[in-house]
């Protein structure tokens, strides 16, 4: 029923997963507080929630890596106590699909099926090996090849080669953790069509995603945590998409979400960045100018130079032909040390990669940029330091509110946000966001939006790349959309603009 808990098993069929009473606590910190949550076979039940709610959490429990404070899994009704590792969790018949599937690249995929299974042992031929890799993919993947090496195959591919590691060991639960995050629309659609096919085969599918679409599309049931507790569960067409994003932030987000562009603005606003005719590897002549005070919306499909264009904007990669103007004056950019320099910030799609060094602290990381302001004859002025990142914390909303706090710690939100105060520091006022809304919930998703427009109203010119459509319509004034490395034509973002117009620019059909 809508708003409640679940429901007490007794009549219907056994759910194939519960975990009942689930508690955890890190520090004295309670992630997970007597959590129920239950998979039927031949459902896929979503498990929403901020970053923090607990999800990820709960997922780790049942897969082994974390060990509940109290609680218990029942496997078929049954309760089971033998997980108490990822081994022993595919063992008891339990998958779980990260965003970065866990396999070795160095073996090839029916190696990989088969590995830690002693029963891969009793299949002393190669060819017999493989065969049974085969009879496993049929079904889900026809068309991948036991053969392949792992290191040569996309995401996509790997993530069906977690999948079948599960089925070989007769599993009838499949959890997937945020599984298309780095999925062409294409990969993503091919992954649901596995899901539906395990869905038809009676598995028990947990599915994770802060795509509101996707849980349109894909679930049956919904689950939302909060602060580590269940705060709403039923079938999915028992909520609307706004209810389900209310109920994940604990608050009316419709209005902060809503589209509103502000083009109009930045008509009048100077001229901030210039390229002129910017030639590289993967760019073909591009032209575009961004203003003071104005969102600029780059759209594109994978592949066809957004990140390219803003990473030799940056110095990051080297360009072959072409200007850089910043203010109206010629900008040489040959490194990342220069942009900064000429007040261009970067702030990259993969952000424990690129933007953070995760064990060290929010305070460490913060002042990476800016280690000149604060420091004195070769002297580091921690105090100095320490209050300036203080001010980053409550202007932004930075949470933990501790300044040594681990980055690795932060949700996906408020890592983004850290990032963000090193450039605000920095005194750069052009902004090259790439994906800056990438894994991070819809509450944090409105925080950012919140604060890029703020950021465009203080003058600041900021570009932003989004593979969401529905966040370019509401965040840009203009909308430049790429296409095999051009820039294919810039659009004024006003009433008549959908997506499906950008998408056809996109993918390079025309337009009527």
């Amino acid at each position: 029923m809508k708003g409640s808990a679940i429901a007490p098993s007794g009549a219907g069929p056994t759910p194939v997963l519960q975990l009942r009473g689930i508690a955890k606590a890190f520090a004295g910190v309670q992630a997970l507080a007597k959590v129920d949550f239950e998979v039927m076979g031949g459902e896929v039940h979503a498990l929403l929630g901020e970053n923090g709610a607990g999800k990820s959490t709960l997922m780790k429990i049942l897969f082994g890596v974390v060990k509940a404070d109290a609680g218990e899994i029942l496997i078929e009704g049954r309760p089971c106590e033998s997980i108490v590792d990822p081994r022993s969790a595919l063992a008891a018949g339990v998958g779980l699909v990260g965003q970065e599937p866990s396999v070795a690249p160095q073996l090839d995929v029916a190696q990989n099926i088969f590995l830690g299974q002693r029963r891969a042992l009793s299949l002393s031929r190669r060819r017999d090996f493989r065969a049974a890799a085969r009879r496993i993919l049929d079904p889900i993947a026809p068309n991948l090849s036991e053969r392949a090496k792992v290191a040569d195959l996309g995401m996509a591919d790997r993530q069906v080669v977690e999948i079948a590691r599960t089925l070989a060991r007769g599993g009838r639960i499949v959890a997937f953790d945020e599984p298309t995050s780095s999925l062409t629309p294409a990969e993503r659609e091919g992954l649901f069509a596995i899901i539906r096919s395990l869905k038809s085969a009676g598995k028990a599918i947990v599915y994770i995603s802060h795509r509101m679409a996707e849980i349109q599309s894909i679930a049956d049931r919904v689950t939302v945590l909060r602060d580590g507790r269940v705060v709403a569960s039923g079938q999915k067409n028992e909520f609307t998409p706004d209810q389900l994003n209310n109920l994940i932030a604990g608050r009316t987000l419709a209005a902060e979400l809503a589209r509103q562009p502000s083009g109009a603005r930045s008509a009048e606003a100077t001229e901030a960045l210039r390229v002129e005719d910017l030639w590289n590897a993967s760019l073909r002549g591009i032209n575009l100018a961004l203003r003071n005070g104005e969102i600029f919306g780059l759209a594109g499909l994978v592949g066809s130079g957004r990140t390219e264009l803003v990473r030799c904007i940056f110095g990051a990669d080297r360009k072959t032909a072409g200007k850089i103007f910043v203010n109206g004056e010629i900008v040489e950019i040959g490194d990342p040390r220069e942009a900064i320099r000429a007040g261009i910030a970067l702030i990259p799609e993969d952000r424990r990669g690129q933007s953070l060094v995760p064990l060290t602290s929010v305070e460490q990381n913060f002042a990476l940029a800016n280690q000149r302001t604060f420091s004195y004859g070769g002297i580091i002025r921690r105090g100095a330091r320490r209050k300036a990142i203080e001010r980053y914390i409550e202007e932004l909303g930075i949470r933990p509110k501790r300044p040594d706090a681990q980055a690795r710690e932060l949700s996906g939100g408020n890592q983004q946000k850290v990032v963000i105060a090193r450039w605000l520091h920095s005194g750069a006022r052009i902004f090259l966001f790439d994906e800056p809304t990438r894994g991070v919930d819809v509450g944090a998703k409105a925080e950012i939006h919140d604060l890029l427009r703020r950021l465009a109203g203080r003058g600041a010119a900021i570009l932003v790349i989004s593979s969401e459509l529905p966040e370019l319509l509401s965040l840009a004034d203009r909308i430049g959309v790429m296409r095999e490395g051009r820039l294919e034509e810039t659009l004024t973002n006003q009433a008549g603009l959908t997506e499906e117009r950008l998408m056809r620019l996109a993918s390079g059909e025309k337009c009527a």
